[in-house]
């Protein structure tokens, strides 16, 4: 136990002494032994915001403008969390990550079929918002898309296009398969356009 202290405290200790190098670090913010950042002066990260264990960060500018990784006060994003920026991907506050989540606002070219993908660069998408109090479960996928507050993305999820304020999503590609209603003040089911199911 004292060990697992020690080693979090100089992690955190550690980061403290990087802190000039990203574009800001909140008070509290922890990262806990990343396996990589890329760009580390275009990420934000909000005062007790938490990266955990084993996360890859990639924040590189592929555009004219510079990119921007926003991480919101009192977020905490899992471990081995992959995360891509070229242009912006903003997470509100208090937002949980699960582990092995993958967000992104681009994605890889494709269009010449006599070519390698890996040899046609990248292709720009939407860029990334989640909403205030969103949970993401594990091995979620969000790319290009925003993502209202108080949200539920369930495991294993694609989400691909815009999803509203409190909403539960799932499914590949994701749905929405509930919403709150604020006037019976419950969460009910809907169909795929997040219409109430009678």
């Amino acid at each position: 136990m004292i060990w697992f202290r020690l080693r979090d405290y100089l992690s955190v200790l550690i980061w403290r002494l990087a802190a000039p190098l990203f574009g800001s670090l909140g008070r509290g913010a922890r990262i806990v032994r990343p396996l990589r950042i890329i760009g580390a002066r275009f990420c934000h990260f909000g005062a007790n915001s938490t990266l955990q264990f084993g996360a890859y960060v990639i924040v590189t500018p592929e555009l004219q403008q510079d990119p921007i990784l926003r991480i919101g006060a009192r977020t905490t994003i899992g471990n081995h969390a992959h995360i891509v920026v070229t242009r912006r991907v903003e997470m509100g506050e208090a937002v949980l990550i699960a582990d092995r989540v993958f967000i992104a606002d681009n994605g890889h070219e494709y269009r010449d079929p006599l070519r390698p993908v890996l040899e046609q660069g990248l292709r720009q998408l939407n860029e990334v918002t989640i909403g205030d109090g969103t949970w993401i479960g594990e091995n979620a996928v969000i790319v290009g898309c925003r993502i209202g507050r108080n949200c539920v993305i369930g495991a294993n999820s694609v989400v691909t296009r815009d999803m509203p304020d409190h909403c539960v999503v799932a499914g590949s590609p994701a749905r929405i398969v509930k919403r709150y209603c604020a006037k019976e003040g419950a969460w009910r089911r809907t169909d795929e356009q997040g219409r109430f199911i009678a």
